[in-house]
């Protein structure tokens, strides 16, 4: 996998590539700051006030009304759409409002400024990248980032110009996919090494070999030993042999948790909601989410690696004609074996069903066999759980699992 897959080339060892890291999350801190804060603006100003006065103040009708038809239905892409689904702007009874601007009454209507899930995703992803930012600082990764993610607008420059306003929201969506692993090297870098062997691990990164460049990674993400396999035997042999088998992770609250949990928050609203409403304004926006695991699959299959029904479903293969797509295992450790495993699925016929029976795997050729696909989709494709007694592997989803199988893949490269 090490040689078939040549994405990372940076100094991955050197503290100075991490602290230029940093300036790709403060840039995206700034884009969410500047769409948080109009809206911020746009609520202060409009919410629950009555049309008419709204008036008073700027004129508001064709960001409310531009593209509403008559019956109230707004049309396609139209500017008064973009601000309803985008930003929660909208009139509390659009089809009231419309009928009073005709007849010339008093449109007492008032206009409401809701948060919407895009809104909702801005605020996340601000939380997030400031939290971030502050134990990156910290880590005396970078100084004091505050001052540098402060934002100029002008409020009724983005409310008059529409171009304005899609400049605003192109440059989020391009500060988004600068920090994620299907078009940044050092995100990649991060996503790959969770829940990694350390055989695997300095195969695919071989500097991380030397002993200063694993515990920078320790000290600054948090990086850490999870898993320890039990063996018997040489004492020296044995210690050589559980180094390479133990199991690297990203500690709960650490650093490199939260950028990861950053990276699928992002995939998961661009393979959703979020990605269908910013696709009023621009109509291509991509599946971040698919289109990462395209790019992992291309990678896997290019070392010929198949998705592992036998290790999900044991050795015993006369079940694996007939049991559909198991979406959950959780096997019994014993030693350096797996005894025993609980499974749930789905059958052919789409039923769910779940059982329990004895198995004899080997837990280091399991862990082996199982790298490649951790080592580029744990968390999409993968969750893999393991304890000192236990090792569950689950999938997300069956449209996962059918993804991977009935090949809804193409190829992608990266920069």
């Amino acid at each position: 996998m090490s040689q078939a897959f040549k994405a990372v080339k940076f100094e991955y060892d050197q503290k100075s590539e991490w602290r230029f890291y940093f300036s790709y999350i403060k840039d995206l801190a700034k884009s969410c700051k500047r769409i948080e804060e109009f809206w911020r603006e746009l609520r202060r100003k409009c919410n629950g006030v009555p049309f008419k006065d709204l008036q008073e103040d700027w004129d508001y009708s064709s960001v409310l009304l531009g593209g509403v038809s008559a019956d109230g239905t707004y049309k396609e892409r139209s500017l008064a759409k973009v601000y309803s689904e985008l930003f929660g702007f909208k009139p509390e009874n659009v089809r009231d409002l419309i009928e009073r601007v005709r007849e010339d009454l008093p449109p007492s209507t008032k206009v409401l400024v809701e948060e919407t899930k895009f809104i909702s995703f801005v605020r996340d992803i601000s939380s997030k990248v400031d939290t971030i930012l502050e134990q990156a600082k910290e880590k005396g990764l970078i100084s004091d980032w505050e001052a540098e993610i402060e934002v100029e607008y002008n409020y009724y420059e983005i409310l008059s110009d529409y171009k304005k306003l899609t400049e605003i929201l192109s440059d989020f969506i391009r500060r988004l996919k600068d920090i994620l692993p299907n078009y940044n090297q050092r995100s990649l870098f991060i996503w790959t090494l969770d829940k990694l062997t350390y055989r695997y691990m300095t195969a695919a990164y071989p500097k991380l070999k030397a002993r200063e460049a694993l515990d920078m990674l320790k000290d600054i993400f948090g990086l850490d030993v999870i898993f320890s396999p039990e063996m018997e035997g040489d004492p020296e042999e044995v210690r050589k042999k559980k180094e390479q088998y133990e199991i690297y992770s990203f500690l709960e609250g650490s650093l490199g948790r939260n950028l990861i949990e950053l990276y699928k928050t992002i995939w998961e609203a661009f393979n959703d909601d979020v990605r269908n409403t910013l696709k009023i304004i621009f109509p291509e926006v991509s599946n971040l989410k698919e289109e990462f695991y395209e790019m992992a699959a291309q990678a896997l299959r290019n070392i010929n690696w198949k998705f592992p029904d036998i290790y999900v479903v044991g050795k015993d293969l006369k079940y694996s004609g007939e049991r559909g797509d198991t979406i959950q295992a959780e096997y019994q450790i014993s030693g350096i074996m797996l005894t025993s495993c609980k499974y749930a699925g789905f059958s052919t016929s789409g039923n769910y069903s779940s059982f329990e029976r004895e198995c004899n795997i080997p837990l280091l050729q399991f862990l082996d066999e199982l790298a490649p696909g951790i080592f580029l989709l744990n968390g999409l494709l993968f969750e893999l759980d393991i304890k000192r007694n236990t090792l569950e592997v689950r999938t997300p989803s069956t449209r996962a699992v059918a993804a991977w199988k009935y090949g809804w893949f193409d190829s992608h490269g990266w920069k």
